[in-house]
């Protein structure tokens, strides 16, 4: 009997025991649950988030190509009302026409290499061009010269002749013209100048201070600034090649010797095209 009496007991105990720790556990068990859906909950929204930002930039795309689609749609005649260097329109030909007009060029022009002598001219070129990148050039030109310090130290101090030295007189010669590059630059955001580069292979006659004319190979090139459809800013380089006839005397007796010389020369000035620009 007393143990049947103990039994019940630890068998309550055991029970009172079992339903404390179900009673203990169960509302954290209820809070992790919660956690978890208000978890959810917030992976829900932030989803329903991206999904709104996704379709607003989708929308905002489609109106952005819609615009683009109408500024495309306009005329050459709203040209006029851009505001100038915020809308560029792409000008497609050469603005200075040349195709069946002369070209009379003037230029002032200074050697660049010649270490015994200040060299400083002129330039008179007249071109024709037969189609707008082609043409051929008749070319004159006419320099006078000047000693260096050099060339008088040696003249006074050790009795060298500057005959023996290269000086250029006059240049006389035709030149192809190839003009394959042209296009536009900026002036300081105030306009925009059109121009063309030039090529201009060639020979002539050099004539010297002998008075001894010397078959040349010539080549240059250059550049026109148009700043009309008759009017443009020209400078070149040129590159003459020779052999030049010197006199040497430093045997006693004067001898003709031939050397090879080339003069740099850079020159600017101005082109007048004529007649007037019957096209474009």
């Amino acid at each position: 009997m007393v143990s049947s009496t103990r039994r019940v007991k630890e068998a309550v105990f055991i029970y009172v025991i079992i339903f404390s720790i179900t009673f203990v556990s169960l509302p954290r068990f209820l809070w992790a649950d919660q956690q978890d859906d208000e978890i959810e909950q917030l992976y829900d929204r932030f989803g329903e988030k991206e999904e709104s930002r996704v379709k607003k930039h989708s929308k905002s795309k489609k109106v952005q190509r819609k615009k683009h689609s109408v500024q495309e749609s306009v005329t050459v005649s709203d040209l006029v009302e851009l505001a100038p260097f915020e809308d560029i329109a792409v000008i497609q030909r050469r603005f200075l026409p040349k195709t069946s007009r002369f070209e009379f060029s003037s230029e002032a022009l200074v050697t660049t290499n010649n270490a015994f002598f200040t060299n400083i001219g002129l330039n008179a070129t007249i071109s024709y061009y037969f189609q707008e990148p082609y043409g051929v050039e008749l070319k004159y030109r006419w320099m006078t010269s000047s000693s260096k310090a050099i060339t008088k130290n040696l003249e006074a101090n050790q009795q060298v002749d500057t005959k023996a030295f290269v000086e250029p007189r006059s240049f006389f010669g035709i030149s192809f013209k190839w003009s394959p590059i042209y296009g536009k630059i900026a002036w300081f955001d105030e306009s925009i100048i059109p121009f063309d580069i030039y090529f201009t292979p060639g020979f002539g006659m050099t004539q010297t201070a002998l008075g001894k004319n010397e078959m040349t190979f010539n080549i240059g090139m250059g550049q026109l600034f148009a700043l009309s459809k008759s009017v443009a800013v020209r400078w070149d380089f040129n590159w003459s090649i020779y052999q030049a006839t010197v006199q040497n005397e430093s045997t006693g007796a004067t001898q003709e010797e031939k050397k090879l010389h080339s003069d740099l020369m850079l020159s600017l000035g101005m082109s007048y095209f004529i007649p007037e620009a019957s096209y474009r």
